[in-house]
């Protein structure tokens, strides 16, 4: 089975590649909601903007505080940048909800479920975090090439989440034993992205989100499952 790490451990292993954090350390009376309320906002400025763009004091404007306040918590528009892929990386990571994932399906029934939530979960994403998707998908590697290798890390670890469930899959009986799980859990993000970035372009129906979502699952239904299969636990 491949090494996949625990559900505590994907984010941790993906921000630990980030660089030492810049600036001051955190100080003692500041408050950490002031602190997100500025991550936010910062987000929802770098994703309309541009990181290029954007000025500390657009950021502060939107978090409805004074440009002074924004240095209390950053020295500098840098840092806020590294939080803002921090939280992006980590929401991106805990929408597929690992622990349910990683669960041994008893049936090639609950198996194939897994998969169509972890897709689904991640095109509703679309819906409910464009601005995350954007910031990771399209400025992140514009940005700094630093960036686009702490997003290749966080699909890596989405990859290692389904292979996992693959050889559960092998070992239940369901899932021919010849396949490579950590290529074929690759292949299945990688079929994600053309549709997210199709709907962070142009909108997405409801009709676009099922369609490639039952294209994965078909592609585990008809293209992985051993002959035979009976969907029940050997």
């Amino acid at each position: 089975m491949p090494s996949t790490p625990s559900e505590a451990e994907p984010l941790v292993a993906v921000l630990e590649e980030a660089p030492a954090r810049r600036g001051r350390p955190p100080q003692p009376g500041l408050s950490e909601s002031r602190r997100d309320q500025i991550v936010s906002s910062a987000i929802e400025e770098f994703a309309e903007r541009g990181y290029e763009a954007t000025t500390a004091a657009q950021v502060a404007k939107r978090a409805g505080v004074g440009l002074g306040t924004v240095y209390r918590y950053f020295d500098s528009k840098r840092e806020i940048l590294d939080q803002v892929m921090d939280r992006c990386l980590r929401e991106l990571i805990d929408v597929v909800d690992a622990p349910a994932l990683l669960e041994p399906p008893e049936t090639l029934e609950s198996l194939i479920g897994r998969i169509r939530a972890l897709a689904d979960a991640l095109f509703g994403l679309v819906e409910d975090s464009p601005n995350v998707l954007k910031l990771l998908m399209v400025e992140a590697s514009a940005i700094e090439d630093e960036f686009g290798r702490r997003v290749m890390r966080g699909e890596q670890v989405l990859a290692g989440l389904v292979a996992e469930v693959l050889e559960h899959g092998i070992l239940g009986g369901w899932l021919r034993k010849d396949l490579d799980t950590n290529a074929v859990g690759h292949s299945i993000i990688a079929m994600t992205w053309p549709g997210l970035l199709r709907g962070l372009r142009v909108g997405q129906c409801a009709a676009d989100r099922a369609r490639y979502t039952d294209t994965i699952v078909a592609l585990v239904s008809f293209g992985l499952c051993r002959p035979g299969a009976d969907g029940q636990a050997r």
